[in-house]
């Protein structure tokens, strides 16, 4: 009778190669929660976006500052732009993500809601795609530095890893190569250009900025006000440094004469608090942000053509319309004369008498 073989080598292989897997997947979790616990006080040193950046070709700028040594003006343009609900949520905004289905269930189109803490995790973990897959890990990582880092920890993370556009990377470097500065001088519209362009930065351009850029960072300009007045950016900026970052108002004029003091009339109903308004919807796809002028794009046939109808319809109302002939008037022939009416002088001088 012949004996069956025993595939038990084989099996034992099989659990041995699924083993060594796990092991593997646990020893990089354990490791990568130990290098984000790390970053908690050392410096980023590179994203997965810069290498792939670098790869093709573009030459890295990037200069790592304190969050001290950045303006609050970019703080609250950040925060205004991205993530009004900073300091509410623990890393994943749960309302956010809600009113974003509840959008696309009424045909408003799919919007993104990841929220500044989950964009950190994302470029200084993980990579751009991946799908559900990698959104899942985001939402862990987000969760986990929100909890371990702290809030004002994840913004310098983000403000320093965060794209501009043309291999530029963070916000010293941004601010050194659109305006001139360092980053801890940017003025209010200056913060609000450089948070404007950071959904599409390779796509929108500030040096100089088109009409929905432009648009869109004086809509920013709006809710940093907004920001800075409800205490939306405390978790980050102290009162000092929101109080360092309002824009100066000229100095009143001090009364000569003392004015009289009045009862303070209180209203009946508290004001209302004053609400952020909507960023204006992005260009459609192809659009682009030209800055040039809507004038500028027509083309030299059609302007010239222009200029000539406007011209013609110029000369015709302005020309004088010719003044008919002056009508000729009738020669004047001997008028008749009555004696009794003439008004004239007398003759008395002696007539000649008529035959009969």
């Amino acid at each position: 009778m012949k004996k069956i073989p025993r595939k038990q080598p084989q099996r034992r292989g099989l659990m041995d190669y699924l083993g060594w897997v796990l092991k593997f997947a646990l020893g990089l979790f354990v490791g990568v929660h130990i290098y984000a616990l790390v970053l908690k006080a050392a410096p980023v040193p590179g994203t997965v976006l810069m290498a792939q950046r670098a790869i093709g070709g573009e030459q890295i700028q990037r200069k790592m500052v304190s969050i001290d040594d950045i303006s609050p003006n970019l703080v609250l343009a950040v925060i205004a732009a991205e993530d009004t609900r900073f300091c509410q949520h623990t890393g994943v905004d749960r309302e956010a993500i809600e009113k974003a289905i509840s959008e696309y269930q009424r045909g408003k189109g799919l919007r993104g809601a990841s929220t500044i803490t989950q964009q950190t995790a994302k470029n200084v973990f993980l990579w751009n795609g991946g799908g559900f897959a990698r959104k899942g890990a985001e939402a862990w990582f987000a969760t986990f530095i929100d909890g371990m880092w702290g809030k004002r920890r994840v913004m310098e993370a983000y403000l320093n890893v965060a794209e501009w556009g043309d291999g530029v990377f963070g916000a010293e470097a941004a601010a050194e190569a659109r305006f001139g500065k360092s980053a801890a001088d940017l003025t209010e519209r200056e913060a609000a250009l450089l948070a404007a362009v950071l959904p599409s930065p390779n796509k929108w351009r500030l040096d100089p900025p088109g009409p929905y850029v432009s648009k869109r960072a004086g809509t920013l300009q709006a809710r940093m006000r907004v920001v800075r007045s409800e205490g939306l950016a405390s978790c980050v900026l102290d009162e000092q440094a929101v109080r360092r970052s309002a824009p100066r108002r000229p100095a009143e004029p001090q009364p000569t004469a003392p004015q009289e003091t009045r009862p303070e009339v209180r209203p009946e109903t508290p004001a209302a608090r004053p609400t952020l308004p909507d960023l204006p919807p992005p260009p459609e796809e192809g659009a682009g942000d030209a800055p040039q002028d809507d004038a500028a794009t027509e083309t030299p046939d059609e302007f010239d053509s222009f200029l000539q109808d406007a011209e013609d319809r110029f000369g015709q109302e302005t020309m004088p319309a010719p003044e008919p002939p002056p009508e000729s008037a009738p020669e004047p022939g001997p008028e008749e004369t009555d004696p009794e009416t003439d008004s004239g002088p007398a003759d008395l001088r002696p007539q000649p008498l008529d035959p009969e």
